[in-house]
């Protein structure tokens, strides 16, 4: 026998080089993630207005009925009223939300792509709030290019949090 003292099964699997990510919610942190939420929300615009209203399939119909959740504090939909709420989502809302469930989603490694991940679960409450009345290649094109858009603000929610501060990970 060997004089050296054998690892525990349980050493071997906790220091497989599995990092702690426990990162506390500080203002650096929500700072963090709203600054990614606001570059995925801008980063997302082209591939999600941009190219659409280009092949004339951008309708602004759907921005102002989102704007009507406004309608409760007694403020008429508009389309800039839309935009702003938009805004307000994608750089604060979805953020702030992100920092609570990211730790959750998948994949593993890198972290950065669970913006996608959790992108793509708001990508399937998109589709039906500002599905377009129309054929069968404007419905794909919308298909197509809000799920490239959603993709986009994930991918730069997750890659900013991660490059600033780190996607927080929590205990349970």
């Amino acid at each position: 026998m060997s004089s050296k003292t054998a690892e525990s099964p349980a050493d071997t699997v906790d220091g497989d080089g599995i990092e702690s990510f426990e990162i506390a919610i500080t203002a650096r942190v929500v700072l963090g993630a709203m600054a990614g939420g606001l570059f995925g929300t801008a980063a997302m615009a082209p591939i999600l207005v941009g190219v659409p209203e280009l092949l004339g399939l951008f309708r602004t119909g759907p921005v102002t009925q989102f704007a009507e959740l406004a309608t409760f504090f007694g403020l008429d939909p508009t389309i800039y009223l839309g935009v702003a709420l938009f805004v307000f989502g994608g750089a604060i809302v979805l953020p702030l939300t992100f920092l609570v469930v990211g730790a959750f989603l998948p994949p593993e490694s890198p972290r950065y792509l669970r913006g996608a991940t959790f992108a793509t679960a708001f990508w399937f409450g998109f589709v039906p709030a500002f599905w377009p009345d129309a054929g069968l290649l404007t419905s794909a094109a919308f298909l197509v290019f809000s799920l490239l858009g959603h993709w986009i603000y994930g991918l730069s929610l997750g890659y900013v949090l991660s490059r600033v501060v780190g996607i927080p990970q929590h205990s349970v």
